[in-house]
């Protein structure tokens, strides 16, 4: 819902923030060795506006259409999502397809421009944004795994 989705965005976006301005770095040094450090410090995060914009982006649509309903449930009840998903992380892929299918309706074409300026940039996007919604699958074992390396 909304509401939900409000949540989890501010909540990325302040995150970011904490990752993008650390406390601890010197801010008084030469402004290279400064950018080279938050670089460093968050893994290109603070270099790359794309992937911050992706991953509120992500927080924001994570849950399109999602109906409560865990994904082992949703394949019972919805055969033939899970078919097409083949019984991986429904809701999570299901979210990904709506949300992307609006973001590149031509009406849009102006947003997707200013967000990604060429093809390359925008299948960039997309995966991170797959990428990171995908995350949010609690319950899939590749998931569960990568997380508890």
């Amino acid at each position: 819902n909304f509401e939900h989705a409000s949540h989890v965005t501010m909540s990325a976006n302040k995150l970011l923030n904490r990752i993008v301005i650390p406390e601890h770095v010197d801010y008084e040094r030469e402004s290279n060795d400064i950018a080279s450090d938050l670089h460093d410090y968050t893994y290109g995060i603070t270099s790359d506006p794309l992937t911050q914009f992706a991953i509120v982006f992500s927080a924001l649509v994570h849950d399109v259409d999602h109906t409560g309903v865990p994904n082992g449930q949703l394949a019972k009840e919805n055969p033939d999502m899970a078919a097409l998903y083949r019984n991986q992380s429904l809701a999570e892929q299901n979210s990904v397809d709506l949300a992307w299918d609006l973001f590149m309706d031509p009406r849009y074409k102006r947003l997707q421009d200013c967000i990604a300026a060429n093809d390359e940039e925008r299948k960039r996007f997309r995966q991170l944004v797959v990428n990171s919604v995908m995350a949010t699958d609690i319950f899939d074992p590749t998931m569960k795994a990568l997380r508890n390396k």
